[in-house]
């Protein structure tokens, strides 16, 4: 009988502390935070689409990713994925304004470039969504 109130005593003891270490660790902050695979592949596609609208228009006419595909450029720079000095940072990183819809943006044009084929044109589409976020 007594090892029965014990375990009745532990279990409630065992709910209550899982309780409220949940708690403590639910945060109201928004999660910003992803894998390195997920950070690699984007900046590998972030990076390639960035030299390829500076080889279709040498003048360095902006295109109309080009808003798009420097918000990812910048926060991978941000979130250290990409080593760049500051003497070499886009004059764009700087004056971009780090807010929930940047961030929010950034992260969702991250996770979409894990879901398409970097060797073909599919992660076009993650560019289009991400400029429409941003808007």
């Amino acid at each position: 009988m007594k090892l029965l109130v014990s375990f009745k005593r532990l279990s409630i003891t065992l709910i209550l502390f899982g309780t409220l270490v949940g708690c403590t660790i639910n945060s109201t902050q928004p999660n910003y935070d992803l894998d390195s695979h997920i950070l690699m592949r984007s900046a590998i596609f972030t990076q390639r689409e960035l030299i390829n609208s500076l080889l279709d228009d040498p003048t360095g006419t902006p295109s109309a990713n080009s808003a798009t595909l420097l918000n990812s450029y910048c926060d991978l720079v941000k979130r250290k994925v990409i080593y760049i000095s500051i003497d070499n940072l886009p004059q764009q990183c700087s004056d971009l304004e780090i807010n929930h819809q940047t961030l929010s943006c950034a992260k969702k044009f991250h996770e979409c470039t894990t879901l398409c084929s970097l060797r073909t044109d599919s992660c076009q589409s993650c560019t289009t969504k991400a400029k429409r976020c941003l808007e």
